[in-house]
């Protein structure tokens, strides 16, 4: 998954959050070492563009995270439902509320509002 800049606009970085978090966990220091000349200067142009708006447009960036925070939280909801092993009932009633709340998918939120409905005459 590539992250998108914080104005929004379609155009992914070329770095992915999984590239970045293993740099940030030093764990890929060894097998990126010929390669780091070349993404520096992504890296480092995105975290730039990160700063300069949120110093002259701190509503976009607000906006940003804040659907990229949604996003991550459809995406483990999604998971969690998923899931091949059992999950707790809270797990399930928590994921299908995110649903619910969050899903841009009719489908998706009518699947879920029927399981919490489902949960609810259980009880």
């Amino acid at each position: 998954m590539t992250r998108t800049d914080p104005d929004t606009r379609s155009d992914p970085t070329p770095v992915s959050d999984d590239l970045l978090a293993r740099l940030a966990g030093g764990g890929a220091h060894v097998e990126l070492a010929d390669g780091m000349p070349a993404l520096l200067p992504a890296i480092c142009a995105e975290l730039l563009q990160w700063r300069q708006t949120a110093r002259s447009r701190p509503s976009a960036l607000s906006l940003a995270l804040r659907s990229e925070a949604i996003a991550a939280r459809l995406d483990r909801a999604r998971r969690t439902i998923r899931a091949p092993e059992p999950v707790s009932a809270h797990d399930l009633a928590e994921a299908c509320e995110t649903l619910l709340r969050h899903s841009p998918h009719a489908d998706e939120r009518t699947a879920a509002a029927d399981v919490l409905a489902q949960m609810k005459v259980a009880a």
